[in-house]
């Protein structure tokens, strides 16, 4: 099987969306020996290799902060290209450019605040982001640390008051940061006025660490180790007045506390606003890694020869349902989530005009969605590619380790779509007679149910048949999650109790089912808008994403009786038919992928013979055999 030259570049176009010239200049940088991977190296190395790539493409300027103001786009597909690359180097960067850059950006407001956002893009100043505590790492608005105001001598007086206070798993920290954006409860007067930003120097010019902070090294983790993270602490470390951040706060010279925000949560929620932004960054991250893993994998499988027909070694093990019901739904899903994140990132740059809630919602429920769909591209590709994606210089254990990384960073997945159910809630808030229509629906006697909904009258790959069917699964879920938190009110329980105890699975399943019908949209506007000789493929793939989603909830489906088991039987014998379509355009997809030969020095993509006929020791050049 032999990919269409032609046919990938137009999907490349398409798959790519922007920044073609950021993406093909990082490409070409990746060609440089700094790049090449290395394995068998100690743990200050592999901090100090990442710190050196993250230089390398901040000298060639292929990212800056000023991105957020005048393109941010070329952000996000930086952290698509990086992360191919190097997870730990992705890490480092969306931490200097996003999150420290970014809320510096976003909210300085001063003098000083404009000098420092001058030393970003050359890494002059190395920033951390200091929000997540010990102790209240799953509860940030209940963190610990203070910022005390002196009016006095007009200063912040900073302290973490106990262990669990301290500012927990900060990257850049460990060893490259000279300055941390603290978050902290601003006291003044002895008041509480809710948690804000402060721009505090954590580290000379000389990385000597200044007087009242304590850095502790966290040391190894199970992957991403080229990450520094730190532990750190504040004793009594006096900032000036300017390194409060926020252009809705202020102290003014009479040492009074001032904000155009009235509650204190809502003043939290505007500081921390920059999580948003690092959500579409890692959700790029996690978008890259999956395209990179697939494309390693389903190459490989091509050239690995098992047992066929003849009992020789004769049969590329890609040929095989097994192989290609667990591989290709993944490519198909991988392609869909890509136009998708299209789509949101036209929505974070306001091409695309959306309501704000809308904004939040899709921002979280793709992170948390592609984040674990990269898990299960990395694990599944590993399993598949049998002994070789056990070793390290193949990078299946980067993909598996990086997506667990994303799984918990900037937000923990399951955490983000109880959000995202939350406010999908507060959107019917003031529609209960479409609730309560909606869940009278779903207590139709089955006939009707699928008559009306499901595939009774209904063509399966027609695509209003399809948009009805994953529909009516979201709409079921909200109105009955609606009803029974009414309920339990009722009760006289909380709708604490009823959501954190009784609700859980309907809680993930109606975030999950919202993504679900997004995907499906935009890849229905794709199909409509691309050029026709691509059409037919990205048909083909949003209806095998679509199967694959009706097929792994076909419990639901059935208990509820939307569909029939004969439907059932139909749904699953047409998914293992569109598995064997698309497996057919595989290298095709992959090669539109666009990833270049120079960034997949694997084995496995190209000679695992050469590259065993020696010691090579597990790595890829010469000179790091020596251990």
């Amino acid at each position: 099987m032999k990919s269409n030259k032609s046919l990938a570049q137009k999907i490349q176009k398409v798959l790519d969306h922007d920044n073609f010239e950021t993406r093909e200049g990082l490409k070409d940088l990746f060609k440089k020996d700094l790049f090449v991977p290395k394995y068998s190296i100690s743990i200050n190395d592999e901090r100090e290799l990442a710190l050196l790539r993250l230089k390398k493409i901040a000298k060639e300027k292929l990212i800056s902060v000023m991105d957020f103001e005048n393109n941010p786009s070329r952000i996000f597909s930086a952290h698509e290209i990086v992360g191919q690359m190097d997870g730990s180097v992705a890490t480092k960067m969306t931490v200097q450019f996003n999150l420290f850059g970014g809320t510096l950006l976003n909210l300085g407001n001063n003098l000083l605040h404009e000098q420092k956002l001058k030393d970003i893009d050359s890494l002059a100043s190395v920033g951390c982001f200091g929000l997540t505590e010990l102790g209240y790492g799953n509860n940030a608005a209940e963190m610990q640390t203070t910022a005390n105001y002196n009016s006095l001598t007009k200063e912040f007086v900073l302290n973490t008051p106990s262990t669990l206070s301290r500012k927990y798993w900060i990257t850049n920290g460990a060893l490259h940061a000279h300055y941390c954006i603290v978050f902290a409860k601003l006291i003044a007067n002895n008041e509480d006025e809710g948690i804000h930003a402060f721009l505090v120097p954590i580290r000379d010019k000389n990385l000597e660490i200044k007087k009242g902070v304590s850095i502790w090294d966290m040391g190894h983790k199970i992957g991403i180790n080229g990450i520094d993270n730190a532990s750190i602490g504040f004793n009594n470390v006096k900032i000036t007045k300017e390194a409060l951040l926020g252009k809705t706060s202020s102290i003014n010279e009479k040492g009074e506390f001032k904000s155009t925000i009235n509650k204190k949560r809502d003043r939290f929620l505007n500081v921390a606003d920059r999580l948003l932004s690092g959500r579409l960054c890692i959700a790029s991250m996690m978008i890259g890694a999956s395209k990179y893993t697939l494309d390693l994998a389903i190459n490989y499988a091509n050239k690995r020869l098992a047992v066929g027909q003849t009992g020789k070694s004769d049969t590329p093990i890609f040929n095989f349902q097994f192989y290609q019901r667990s591989i290709i739904p993944l490519l198909a899903k991988t392609v869909c989530y890509n136009l998708t994140m299209n789509y949101i990132k036209d929505i974070f740059e306001n091409k695309t005009q959306v309501d704000k809630v809308e904004k939040i919602i899709l921002c979280c429920s793709a992170k948390a969605t592609l984040a674990w769909h990269n898990e299960e591209v990395a694990s599944m590709c590993r399993e598949r590619s049998g002994g070789q994606g056990y070793l390290s210089a193949n990078r299946m254990g980067e993909a598996i380790l990086g997506s667990h990384s994303g799984i918990t960073a900037e937000g923990d997945n399951a955490v983000l779509m109880q959000k995202v159910s939350k406010e999908l809630l507060g959107l019917e808030k003031n529609n209960t007679t479409r609730v309560l229509i909606n869940y009278l629906s779903s207590k139709l006697p089955s006939f009707f149910k699928q008559s009306l909904f499901g595939l009774k009258f209904g063509d399966i790959l027609k695509s209003s048949t399809q948009h009805r069917l994953l529909n009516f699964k979201k709409n079921t879920l909200l109105s009955n999650l609606a009803i029974s938190l009414k309920n339990a009110k009722k009760k006289g329980n909380t709708i604490y109790e009823d959501w954190m105890y009784n609700q859980s699975d309907e809680i993930q399943l109606l975030a999950s089912s919202y993504f679900d019908c997004q995907v499906l949209s935009v890849c229905d506007r794709y199909e409509k808008k691309v050029d026709p000789d691509i059409q037919p493929i990205i048909k083909d793939i949003k209806t095998l994403y679509f199967l694959s989603s009706v097929e792994s909830n076909i419990s639901w489906y059935l208990t509820n009786e939307v569909i029939s088991s004969k439907e059932a039987k139909t749904i699953i014998k047409l998914s293992k038919k569109y598995c064997h379509i698309i497996s057919k355009k595989a290298l095709t997809i992959c090669k539109a992928f666009g990833i270049p030969d120079h960034m997949k020095l694997a084995p496995m993509y190209n000679d695992i013979e050469a590259f065993n006929s020696f010691d090579n020791r597990g790595e890829l050049s010469e000179e790091n055999r020596n251990w």
